[in-house]
Parts: structure tokens; sequence; C-alpha cells
């Protein structure tokens, strides 16, 4: 009991974890569909948020330098006085011209101190080619009351402004300061009106339409399989009367219902076979039953002997019906792996033995490249040929053909033939090429049967056909070479 409680921990542990997905194979795509394309979504605008932010300071710094510009401008235009830059004052710029150069700030991060200096001498470069150096000498980020805030705020949600020291050199002792302060941007407004409105905008809008197609997709996807599993489950109920799945939609669903098509198809077929099989053996059956039940019944001492042997021919009968019977059954079934044969080997050898038990059987022909099979089956086959031609014309010629794909290995008569009209139903089970019920002149009707089934399993065909004037033909054709295993 123990034993039994430490083997179901592990499936109890699996089934609280699956019952929180969905159950169903459309449920399981929408989650897997979604939750993939939502978080790459997220992922996106992540690093448009870090960019963003990066690139946050690109902007103010640009117009401190363009204000440094128009103040360097208004002195060149107005004689170098400093009264001049009054006119460029306003509540978030001062420009004034000190004598003295001014002490830099301390700098928190010296690389950011460093990119934003070289930009502001680009922007200002780019408008006075003959300005000289500008220097950043104060970049730091002050809250709403002008109180320093650690650059770690940049990232926060709470609003900013960047104060920016600038100053140049006019001439030797004489310099030009400017104060300034700039909003990066988005910063001007409250992080959390930021953050609903990236939210509720962006985010909100991503998700339903991700939703939506995502939807629309799986739909489009699953809805043949829905129609797959509805067919499965109309072949489970009734395997005759289920209908034939629709072979549309995608590539594979539609391979998938070609091979659940052809798979009802034999399904019927066997159980047809095996219905007509059943019943032609019970009926076969039934006459030497009968005889050896009333021979059973007139036995008597003084025709004991005669009693003996005509059921002994009785019970030979039936034995001959369960031998042919069994090895139609084997024939369809699968036996071993393939094996290269020597046809022409296999086949000559077959013809010897019967010219040494004195049976009229020639060869011709030969089939020169191996071919891959169960020597055994193709044997069996060709047996039946031969007994078939014995049976009906007295003699057998075994003719061996090839080309470059497949072999053939037949039989030809000069007997009776049989009807064009009936060629095909001989290769059903229990169909015998004359009239009567005589098992010594008609056999049991399942040799065609049986070299019909070893050709199917070696991936070929049995060819019948009437020879002019006179006889049939009757042989194998296969493939040489196998692509899947019997």
């Amino acid at each position: 009991m123990a034993t039994e409680a430490v083997a179901a921990a592990p499936r109890n542990g699996r089934g609280k974890l699956a019952r929180l997905l969905p159950d169903t194979l459309f449920g399981r795509l929408v989650l897997v569909l979604a939750v993939g394309m939502l978080a790459t979504q997220f992922l996106t605008s992540s690093i448009w948020l870090d960019l963003r932010h990066t690139q946050t300071l690109e902007t103010p710094t640009r117009v401190a330098a363009e204000r440094m510009a128009d103040a360097l401008q208004v002195l060149a235009n107005n004689g170098q006085d400093p009264q001049a830059l009054a006119y460029l004052a306003s509540p978030g710029l001062q420009a004034r011209v000190l004598d003295q150069v001014q002490a830099r700030y301390p700098v928190e991060d010296a690389e950011l101190h460093q990119e934003a200096e070289e930009l502001v001498n680009r922007v200002l470069h780019a408008r006075l080619p003959q300005a000289g150096t500008a220097q950043l000498q104060r970049l730091r980020l002050v809250d709403a009351q002008g109180h320093a805030v650690p650059q770690s705020s940049y990232f926060g949600l709470s609003p900013f402004t960047v104060d920016y020291g600038l100053q140049i050199e006019l001439a030797p002792g004489r310099w030009l300061v400017l104060d300034t302060q700039l909003s990066p941007g988005w910063h001007a407004q409250s992080g959390w009106e930021v953050l609903a409105d990236v939210l509720l905008r962006v985010y909100l809008f991503r998700i339903l339409v991700v939703v939506l197609l995502v939807l629309l997709a799986v739909r489009w996807v699953v809805t043949p399989l829905l129609r797959m599993g509805q067919a499965a489950q109309a072949l489970e109920r009734d395997v005759v009367a289920a209908p034939r799945m629709p072979e549309d939609g995608p590539r594979e669903v539609r391979q998938a219902a070609h091979a659940l098509n052809r798979m009802q198809q034999r399904i019927v077929a066997n159980l047809q076979e095996r219905t007509q099989f059943l019943a032609a053996v019970s009926h076969d059956l039934r006459t030497p039953i009968t005889r050896m039940r009333l021979r059973l019944e007139l036995l008597d001492s003084r025709d004991l002997d005669s009693g003996k042997l005509k059921l002994r021919g009785d019970l030979a009968c039936m034995e001959s019906l369960i031998d042919s019977t069994l090895a139609f059954i084997k024939a369809r079934e699968h036996q071993g792996p393939l094996q290269q044969i020597d046809m022409d080997a296999l086949a000559r050898s077959i013809c010897l033995d019967r010219q040494e038990l004195g049976q009229p059987v020639e060869i011709r022909g030969h089939i020169r490249a191996p071919v891959m099979g169960q020597p055994l089956n193709l044997r069996r086959a060709l047996d039946n040929l031969i007994d078939n031609a014995l049976r009906y014309a007295g003699s057998a010629c075994v003719v061996l053909d090839e080309d470059a794909t497949h072999a053939y290995m037949g039989v030809e008569d000069s007997g009776p033939g049989i009807p064009d009209t009936h060629l095909e139903r001989m290769r059903q089970p229990f169909e015998r090429g004359e009239g009567s019920r005589n098992q010594d002149t008609g056999g049991h009707g399942l040799g065609l049967s049986i070299v019909d089934a070893i050709a199917q399993a070696h991936e070929g065909e049995l060819l019948l056909r009437n020879r002019a004037p006179r006889g049939l033909s009757a042989g194998l054709r296969i493939r040489k070479t196998r692509g899947t295993p019997l």
C-alpha cells in the first residue's frame, strides 16, 4: 500500500498542475500565443522605454546649446555689450558676462557629463564655427521646489527639470556664463499620468488586438482538428456508417484526414472480409462434418476399415481447409524483417523440386537484381500459382522478368482460363475458378487470395490476364527496393 501511495504521488502532483491549464487544445493555444505575444510586446515596449530614457537629456541639452549660441550672437551684434543680454532674460534663462571662470559643480556621472558637454559643442559649432569651446559647469536634476535630486530620479515617476550651467571664454579674462533650466520632455508631467497614458493607450489597445487576433487565428487552425475529432468519435460509434471526413484545411490536416478515411475503408473492408471469411469457412466445414456424422451413424464392424478410410479423407479435407485459411491469414500479416532475395535462384529451386517429382514445370527468363522481401511468403505465392496451373491445365511455365524498379514472377498455363468478368473476383477469398464445390477440382478458393495478399505486403500487385488463344497468366509484380519495412 505504501508503494502504491508513493507511486501515485507524482501523478497527483501532475493532476493539480494540469487543472490550472485549459483542458482543450483551443484554450491552450490561446493561452500560449496570447502570453507569448504579450510578453514580446512588453519586451519591445521596455526596450523602447529604455531608449526613451537614455535619450531624454538630448533635447534639453541641444536647447541649452542653442541658447548659448543665441547669447554669443547677441553680444557679437551689440559690440560685446553685456547689457544686450537683458533681451534674453526669462524665468528659465539667465546670461551674464564675468571676469573670472566659474568653478565646476561636483559630477555624479562623469560619462554622462562628458557626453552632454560634447553635444553642446557640436550644436554650438554647427551654428557658430568660429566660437570657442564651451564648458559644462553644471548638470543636475532639480525638483519642483528647486532642490537637487539624485540622477536615479531620472528613471522614476516624479517630475523634474534639468539645470544647466554653461560658460565660454569671450576674451582673456572675460567669460560668458549661461544658466538655464529646461524640461526633459515627459518628465514635465506627473509620472503617474505618463504611466496611465502608456497603459491605457498603448498596452490596453495592444492587449485587445492581440487577444482578438489570437482567438481568430486559433479558431481558424483548430476548426479542422475539431472536425477530425468529431469524425473519430463517429468512427468509434459505428465504423461502417460513419461519414467520411472532408479532406480540406491545412496540408497536415488533409493528410491526417486522408489517413483516417483510408483507415476507415480498410477497417470496413476487413470487417466485410471477416464476415465473408467466416461464412465461407463455416459452409465448407459443414459438408465434411455432416458426412462424418452420417458415416459414424452407418458405421458397423463389417465395414470398419472402409469407414475409417472415408473418415480420414474427411479429416484431411478439413485439415486442408484449415491450413489454407491459416496461410491466407499469415500472408496478410507482417512476418519479420526483410531480406535480400535472389528471386532467380528461388524460382529455379522451386521448379527443380517440382521436376524431380515428375511434374511438368518449365521456367524461362531471369531476375538478376536482388529483391527485398520475405522468402517464405514469396515461395508460398509461387507454389500456389504453380498448383493452380497444374490443377487446371496439367502443366506450368514459370516466367521471370524485371525492369528498373520492379520484378515480375508469374506462371503461364494453357488451361481454360478465367472469364474476363470474373478476373477481379478471383482475388477475393473462397472464389473458385469453376462452379462446383468439389475441392479436388476447384480447391478452397484461397490460392489467388493468398498470392494477392503476399503481393500487397510487398508493395506490389497480382496481375491476372487471359492468354490468347487459351490459358491464363498469373504473377506478382513487386518493387525491388522498399521505403518502409513490412
